[in-house]
């Protein structure tokens, strides 16, 4: 990227990469302190649903703007109790205000935890209490169906949790008389900063912890490579009360980028959120971004964007491309048709991206390819199940030593201690390594089909299956064999963006013809179904393997349905109640 011509200059940045005191519990005052422009507007939170989201000027805050929200906060939590290590549950929709709560929590020394407005009720409550919350700020309704959860001190007793409308909080609370104690909190390196769960899909979603360094050191050479050119605009559909949500939202303070904070995850917001703002990047999870209709985004919004940016597990080729034929970028001194899909793997426990490839119009390879570690990471290496380095080309475990990585998980020491071997941290990723150095995604490891003839990986069949059908999304799941019992068999569920009927015999063949070809296995099932209920996802856009695996466990025993194809004769598909 050119250093020069960007919102931070070479002085400033230079400042944050070598300033030892930024961390996860202070960005924004180091922002606020090197900024020159701090009355300019630089975070835009629009409600696209409104009749007005087309007309007028798009009004923003600027840092002095969030300084004076956050101090009125930060005020009304000390005078509700809230100290150093105090943990304070943030349960909003408004990514703008879970943003500025968190800077106010954090500035106290607090711990920020942050729950998805998406996750369920029942285990939103359970996640408040297990993480030991004390004082819960949400949008009224979720306060109402999160009444009666309590927290428990260390003696085992019960308490109960003070809970407040966060609007309210954001109508009443007023300007302190004068200057807050120990306000901003002068953090150590290991102080805990936040609790942010993970997606959930393969169960209870866990609580890795983020501490002050740890959270903030991965970032640094960031400084000098994101996108903060003077015309540079960022647009974030991320869940902003993720990790990786809160994590961008403080790289855009810190390099100054105009940013629009985007609560709604779905393409068509997406689309009509690019027509208004005209970012030149623009950041989701993988399956927000593949739900953009290209055809629903303007031509003039279009050629300003220059790279989209997924992340968390690898995106699909099928859902690339349609993106990178949008937008245009530069070559060197050129400027050429086309944007750059920056595709991420990482993890909530990561604290950031930590393997990296780059996608253009002309790429020609995909495969779940996710590239090679980034800077920060000091070490990866695929692994066998004693945690022992495996040779090119086999598939494995992934582990990683990086700084950013989570100190452990709030409430599970012994998932901690599991998650560590000869050194390295385990993603939960299955992985292969080719000897020219390139980083292949190949599952998660409870995704992985047990067969009778060995291990099979979903993720490389559901690139096949997608490109093959150009369905909207799909996902490779294991049901059980009839044949082989206690191993599992290959199936695929797919879901299209139109309501137009197809034949699931036909599709089956033909995903299988092309599997064979990549000498992958071939699916024993396909089933097409009609919409999102069918394909479940969690609050963070993943699908729910766990609970397609639960439905569809019987799928091979029994006759298939209009909407099924597999692989077994009709002798051989019995209705499981006529089973002995």
């Amino acid at each position: 990227m050119n250093i020069l011509g960007t919102h931070r200059s070479v002085a400033q940045r230079l400042r944050l990469t070598t300033d030892r005191r930024l961390g996860a519990g202070n960005f924004f005052w180091h922002a606020w302190n090197v900024a020159h422009d701090r009355d300019r507007p630089l975070l835009h939170h629009p409600d696209v649903t409104s009749d007005t989201w087309d007309e007028g000027e798009l009004s923003g805050l600027s840092l002095n703007d969030m300084r004076r929200t956050v101090i009125r906060y930060a005020h009304w939590y000390r005078t509700h109790g809230v100290l150093p290590h105090t943990h304070v549950g943030i349960h909003t929709r408004n990514g703008l205000y879970g943003l500025l709560h968190h800077i106010a929590v954090t500035g106290l020394g607090a711990v920020a935890v942050h729950c998805n407005p998406e996750m369920p009720t029942s285990v939103a409550a359970e996640y408040f209490s297990r993480t030991r919350v004390t004082v819960l700020v949400a949008d009224a309704d979720l306060l109402a169906a999160s009444t009666g959860i309590r927290a428990r001190h260390g003696d085992g007793g019960p308490k109960t949790i003070l809970t407040e409308d966060i609007r309210r909080i954001d109508e009443t609370a007023a300007r302190p008389s004068g200057p807050i104690p120990g306000f901003p909190h002068r953090h150590r390196r290991d102080d805990l900063v936040m609790i942010s769960h993970s997606s959930g899909t393969t169960g209870r979603p866990k609580a890795p912890v983020f501490t002050h360094a740890s959270f903030i050191d991965g970032k640094r050479e960031r400084f000098w490579t994101f996108p903060s050119l003077r015309s540079d605009r960022m647009l974030t559909a991320l869940p902003h009360s993720h990790s990786a949500g809160i994590s961008y939202l403080s790289m855009a303070l810190l390099l100054g980028i105009p940013t629009l904070v985007l609560d709604a995850a779905d393409g068509a917001s997406l689309a009509r959120a690019i027509n208004r703002f005209h970012p030149t990047f623009v950041l989701g999870f993988p399956l927000t971004l593949a739900e953009i209709d290209v055809t629903r985004v303007t031509p003039y919004a279009a050629q300003a964007i220059h790279t989209w940016n997924g992340m968390g597990d690898a995106s699909h080729e099928r859902h690339i491309r349609p993106l990178t034929s949008l937008g245009m970028r530069r070559e060197g001194r050129r400027r050429v048709a086309g944007s750059r899909y920056v595709d991420g793997l990482g993890s909530s426990e990561m604290g950031m991206v930590l393997f990296r490839t780059v996608h253009t119009p002309q790429t020609a390879a995909y495969d779940r390819l996710i590239g090679r570690p980034v800077k920060a990471v000091r070490d990866a290496a695929v692994l066998d199940e004693s945690g022992r380095p495996l040779p090119d080309g086999r598939a494995g475990l992934l582990g990683v030593r990086t700084p950013s990585v989570t100190p452990g998980y709030w409430d599970d020491p012994l998932l901690s201690q599991e998650s560590l071997t000869n050194g390295y941290f385990l993603t939960g990723d299955v992985v292969r390594r080719e000897p020219d150095g390139r980083w292949y995604h190949l599952d998660r490891t409870p995704d992985v089909i047990h067969t009778a003839g060995g291990p099979v990986h979903s993720l490389p069949m559901e690139e096949s299956v997608l490109l093959t059908t150009q369905a909207l999304d799909a996902a490779v799941i294991a049901v059980d064999d009839p044949d082989h019992p206690g191993t599992s068999l290959p199936a695929a569920l797919i879901l299209y963006r139109d309501a137009v009927v197809r034949d699931p015999r036909s599709l089956l063949d033909v995903c299988n013809r092309a599997l064979r070809e990549k000498g992958l296995d071939p699916l024993s099932a396909l089933v097409v179904v009609t919409d999102r209920d069918g394909l479940p996802v969690g609050p963070t856009g993943k699908v729910l393997k766990r609970l397609l695996r639960e439905r569809h466990r019987s799928l091979l025993s029994a006759p298939p349905g209009a909407d099924t194809a597999h692989t077994r004769t009709a002798a051989e598909a019995v209705p499981s109640h006529g089973e002995q």
